[in-house]
């Protein structure tokens, strides 16, 4: 096989947190706000994730996070470039939800800041036909942290294998055998309940 058409993947994981919105006073309905996220999956596909809906009577508070690990080819970092994270305000109804407001942040943006991570007040575009006061002074904002971390299958292994090491270094009367938790005997009853389930 051509070493050059080897796929490079690369585990890539990321934290998003939904912490908290602002300037949302002129909103009409003071329940059921909830905030929507976009993530770009690759073949101009995308996954969605919705926070829990809180009020609007008070500071409306999420404090709620998303954590996505994956293996992926070296080839959707250099995509994920060239596309943002989409975060829309909506409104839970009795069906669906009504769009507020959006805002997006460009991944290159997160992926150049400092250790990759990224906590602003992200401003929302107010949509037409949302239920808004009259007299609106300021725009509504979301905060967001993101967290983005990024190591290529080889370094993966390397800590796993050194944390392993660790794990049988430890001095521990069983020496932390894999296999010390369970006599053989033990292991054929697994076997036995594992082949009873596959039925």
């Amino acid at each position: 096989m051509d070493p050059s058409h080897i796929t490079a993947y690369v585990n890539f994981s990321c934290e998003l947190r939904i912490i908290q919105a602002r300037n949302i006073e002129f909103i009409k309905s003071t329940k059921n706000l909830f905030a929507r996220l976009y993530l770009p999956t690759g073949n101009d596909k995308r996954i969605q994730l919705n926070s829990k809906s809180v009020s609007t009577k008070s500071v409306p508070f999420w404090g709620e996070s998303f954590n996505l690990d994956c293996s992926c080819p070296q080839e959707f970092l250099e995509n994920l470039n060239q596309q943002s994270l989409v975060l829309e305000l909506r409104q839970r109804k009795i069906w669906g939800s009504q769009l507020i407001g959006k805002g997006d942040i460009p991944w290159k943006v997160i992926l150049e800041a400092q250790n990759m991570e990224l906590k602003k007040w992200l401003k929302m575009d107010l949509v037409s036909g949302s239920e808004c006061k009259e007299g609106m002074f300021s725009t509504p904002e979301v905060e967001v942290e993101i967290k983005i971390r990024v190591a290529s299958v080889v370094e993966m292994e390397k800590q796993n294998k050194r944390r392993l090491n660790n794990w049988n270094e430890c001095g521990c009367k069983n020496g932390h055998d894999h296999q010390a938790w369970c006599s053989a005997e033990e292991c054929d009853i697994f076997a036995f309940g594992a082949a009873l389930e596959a039925f």
